[in-house]
Parts: structure tokens; sequence; C-alpha cells
């Protein structure tokens, strides 16, 4: 299982200015199950002064996106607490030959920052802490010692026209997406496109849903025979979901 972190909505609770304290967050109340809008609004200038402590032990994906550039600085410094970092770089769009060839207009690698990467995979301090928790503590020393994957979101944004050729004739798709990851340098890729299709009603349709189930599959295929990660989000709650 991945659960997913903003980091957008993580800059809205601790701000751009906030101050450590050295109480952890679960002191403060803010890991209950009741907690309120109104401790968030309280603690939200604060944070628990050593960042590289670690407490859950699973994978955390945590979403960085360019217009928040304060982001950034924040998947550096608390970088110990997360697995994977998916900065939200890419799109899918339509140009005047999916139509034909199912190919497709790859956009958004302007914003890919190498600097960053680099900062990201810089070791991880090894006096890193974590809590002290029985066997969960090897785990998470272990974890201390891997600095996070970068896996950079690809989104869909073609038209439903356009969509149905590229899922029909995945092949050109595939190769750009691939093609880039691989150039980039990156660890993989966070692919997300369910919701929109989703939103589309293509699921209601079991052609389509094929299809879109048979483009994911190509497309992680592809990825892991190059040694690649491979994600997909997806909104299994949503009713337009149910069909698949």
């Amino acid at each position: 299982m991945c659960v997913a972190v903003s980091i957008t909505l993580a800059l809205l609770i601790l701000g751009a200015s906030a101050d450590p304290t050295n109480r952890p967050a679960a002191e403060r109340g803010l890991t209950a199950t009741d907690i309120t809008a109104a401790l968030l609004v309280e603690e939200g200038e604060h944070y628990y002064k050593d960042v590289t402590q670690k407490n859950f032990q699973g994978n955390v994906l945590a979403y960085v996106t360019p217009w928040n550039s304060h982001g950034y600085d924040v998947a550096v410094k608390w970088r110990p607490k997360f697995t994977h970092i998916s900065p939200v770089w890419y799109q899918l769009k339509g140009d005047s030959a999916t139509l034909t060839s199912g190919s497709v207009k790859l956009t958004g690698g302007h914003d890919v920052d190498q600097k960053w990467i680099a900062k990201l995979r810089e070791p991880i301090n090894q006096y890193a802490t974590c809590a002290e928790d029985g066997a969960s503590t090897q785990t998470c020393a272990a974890n201390l010692t891997t600095v996070p994957l970068i896996v950079p979101r690809f989104i869909s944004e073609l038209p439903p026209n356009e969509l149905t050729s590229m899922l029909q004739k995945p092949g050109k798709a595939i190769a750009a997406i691939v093609g880039e990851v691989q150039k980039q340098g990156f660890d993989g890729l966070v692919f997300e496109g369910w919701l929109q299709w989703a939103a589309m009603g293509g699921f209601a349709d079991r052609g389509f849903t094929k299809l879109a189930l048979d483009f994911v599959k190509k497309l992680s295929a592809n990825l892991e025979d190059k040694n690649k990660v491979s994600m997909s989000t997806a909104d299994l709650g949503s009713p337009q979901s149910q069909p698949v």
C-alpha cells in the first residue's frame, strides 16, 4: 500500500515560516481520528524539530507542485519521511496525428530540475532517528539509508476522441513516456488518468475499460523491464469506477 501525501497540503498546514517545536505531532493531537479544524489552525505554524524521525513504516508518496516553489524545499528537508517523491511535471496532450497514429504531445519537460533531484538523492543524515517501537525501529533505520525514489507524475489530458485513439494504438505514447523517464534518469513515474477517464464516463463502456487497463499494464511492463517503478492513481470509491 502506498500512502499519498500532498506537499501542497502540507504547506497549508505548516506554512512557509513554520517554527520547530519539542513536541511530536502525536503529543499535540494531530494524529487523532477526531482532529478539528481549530487544532490544525492552532498548530499550523509548528512542526516537530527532528524532521528525520520516521514513525510510519510503510510507503509514503509525496506530490510536489511547480507552482508552489516552497514545496521543493519542504521535500528536501523532510525527505527522510518519504519513500517516493512525485513532482507534478508532465502532461499527455493530443496533436493532429493522435487520431490516426495514437501519437501524443508530452509537455512539461521544461519544469524538470536536476539540481533539486540531486539534493533529494543526497545521503540522509546518518544521525537521523526513528521512533522507539521494537522491531519497526529496525525497519525505520533501514529506510533512512535509502533516499526517496523520484517518480514524476504524468497526467492524461487528452479529449475523448484522441484518448480513445491513443488507447487503441498505445505504442507511441508508451515509448514517449518511457523514453523521457530514461532520458531524465527518473526512478519511475506516477501515471494519472483514472480520475479523468472516470469523469468522462469511460468506464461505463466495457471496451474502453479494457483498453484503459491494457494501456496501464503495458506501460507498467515496459517500465519494469527497465527496472523502473510504475505507480497509478485511482479513486476506487468513485461510483464511476465501480465497473472496473
